[in-house]
């Protein structure tokens, strides 16, 4: 069957319609991202007793154990243990998912911004008056996030990618719409190039918002 060059400029609008879809479920994760990446950051970098242990247990779980198993084990496993979790959507169970995968990489990413400030603008802050808190809130983490900028913005493109994973728990999104409509037509290469080009679009995009964000942040560095 030759390529339809026709059916595939058809369809595009079609599945670029759920691109929505794929930027929600990367936000959403992106953000929940973060929000544990820096618990977790907080606890090994001030070393809290007993914590540390199951943040190492949890980061060596998802780091070694692939991302469609962890999607699968939450969204079919966790009902058949846990019965609250049988109402559990696919789109909650794939940004769960997303999320615990990509916080445990994330996370040593944050550590290692946390550790790039200098230790005399610590010890600075403290001999002030400043407490811990206050240390890591006005010194430490404006400063690490300017470091952590690059890492965040390859950690969302990454997300925007593995989003597409989402599909095989029923999310409609790009992948899906695109497997849709290829199963309905047997024109697979057409609906697969079209989500190929989406997804390229959108991580182009992302990519160029994060240099032109690095830039100026750049100049206001090399500005004061």
């Amino acid at each position: 069957m030759n390529f339809n060059s026709a059916y595939a400029i058809r369809q595009f609008p079609t599945i670029f319609k759920y691109a929505g879809m794929t930027f929600k479920i990367a936000v959403v994760s992106m953000l929940c991202t973060l929000a544990l990446s820096l618990v977790i950051t907080l606890v090994r970098y001030y070393r809290i007793r007993g914590w540390c242990t199951v943040v190492d247990v949890y980061v060596d779980l998802f780091r070694d154990t692939p991302l469609l198993v962890q999607l699968f084990f939450i969204y079919y496993g966790l009902p058949q243990i846990f019965p609250v979790f049988v109402k559990l959507s696919g789109y909650t169970a794939a940004v769960i998912g997303l999320t615990l995968n990509a916080a445990s990489y994330m996370t040593e990413d944050m550590r290692g911004a946390l550790e790039s400030v200098p230790q005399g603008q610590i010890d600075g802050g403290l001999s002030v008056g400043m407490t811990d808190l206050q240390v890591m809130r006005h010194i430490i983490l404006p400063q690490a996030a300017k470091v952590a900028l690059p890492v965040l913005g390859n950690e969302f493109v990454s997300l925007v990618k593995n989003s597409s994973m989402a599909f095989t728990l029923g999310v409609r999104e790009i992948m899906a719409e695109a497997s849709l409509l290829g199963t309905s037509s047997s024109r697979y290469m057409e609906t697969y190039m079209d989500a190929f080009i989406i997804y390229f679009i959108l991580c182009k995009l992302i990519s160029l918002a994060q240099r032109r964000l690095e830039r100026r942040l750049n100049r206001q560095r090399g500005g004061v």
